[in-house]
């Protein structure tokens, strides 16, 4: 498993944080199993506070563990200390000893760049009114992955920067399935009826529809809902099948699913509230045709959205 060890200096900026690690969370809901761990460190090893006014508490009290680092990532705001701690400086050397990659986010890359971390290299580094660094290469480009390092400037950036070490680490596949989550906090459609669409020319499919939206919770008995419209079940069905290419049954479990679906990126509903509201007898029914329709679970619709709604705020 690729290990990740984020480091935050006091004032670091919130997003930058929150959609790394958005990032790591949505790669691991959608790989077949985890691919990434981290955890997050703090120079003093207490808390800290972010850009926001929240407060961060560190994962681990102390430096220990550089060789099991694939990646280091330094994140900190406009105001960089003027004294960079030595035990930071030694774990940081250690990584990179043991062939681990560091970065630097926002006055991260500052961080770096003072300690000789970027010298030689090309990176990503602003200069927040210091004299310029001459021993680097500066790019222009938002973020860069070059030479072991991953530099980016901040803000929206990050998820680009995440998406690029992540394809190159483990699949740009993956990098792509994440890329489009942060985007956009959509999945793959469940497939079936479109809730802004007009149903169907056929009036009794219309009114099928109607009947089946207002019983999304408890849902009706297909032989029930025949006879309510005056149908036997065999007509229903073709009358159906005619209309919207799915059987009855299939045609309810897509409007139920698209109401779950809907219900995890816009509330903060329990999940297990939502299964029992989009009309399934457990969690474990619910989680599993999620998975199936959408290709993730349903926490991971969850966090996309949020990532989205996040990264949509402060572009």
């Amino acid at each position: 498993m690729t290990h990740i060890s984020f480091i935050l200096f006091p004032g670091f900026p919130m997003l930058a944080y929150a959609i790394a690690r958005e990032a790591l969370d949505i790669a691991n809901q959608m790989a077949a199993e985890p691919v990434f761990s981290c955890d997050t460190r703090i120079p003093g090893h207490k808390n800290a506070r972010a850009s926001n006014g929240a407060v961060m508490s560190p994962d681990r009290g102390d430096w220990e563990g550089a060789g099991d680092v694939d990646l280091a990532v330094v994140i900190c705001g406009d105001d960089v200390p003027a004294r960079i701690p030595n035990g930071f400086q030694s774990y940081l050397a250690q990584v990179d000893e043991a062939g681990g990659r560091l970065g630097g986010i926002d006055g991260g890359t500052v961080i770096l760049a003072r300690i000789g971390q970027l010298d030689g290299r090309r990176a990503v580094v602003q200069d927040h009114d210091e004299a310029p660094f001459t021993e680097i290469q500066h790019s222009d480009r938002p973020h860069l992955l070059d030479d072991r390092r991953l530099t980016v400037a901040g803000g929206v950036a990050v998820a680009d920067a995440m998406c690029a070490w992540i394809a190159d680490v483990s699949s740009p596949a993956l990098a792509a399935e994440v890329a489009r989550a942060l985007s956009t906090g959509r999945l793959p459609e469940v497939t079936g009826p479109d809730p802004e669409a007009t149903t169907s020319a056929d009036p009794m499919i219309a009114e099928m529809e109607e009947k089946m939206r207002a019983r999304l919770a408890d849902p009706l008995p297909l032989g029930e809902l025949a006879d309510s419209m005056g149908l036997s079940r065999k007509a229903l069905r073709g009358r159906c099948m005619r209309a919207t290419g799915m059987k009855p049954s299939d045609y309810y479990l897509s409007l139920r699913l698209r109401h779950g679906a809907e219900l995890l990126r816009n509330t903060a509903m329990p999940i297990s509230q939502i299964a029992t509201a989009s009309g399934f007898e457990t969690l474990a029914g619910f989680s599993r045709s999620v998975r199936n329709n959408l290709g993730v679970s349903p926490s991971a619709v969850r966090k996309m959205a949020r990532a989205a709604r996040m990264v949509s705020k402060y572009a």
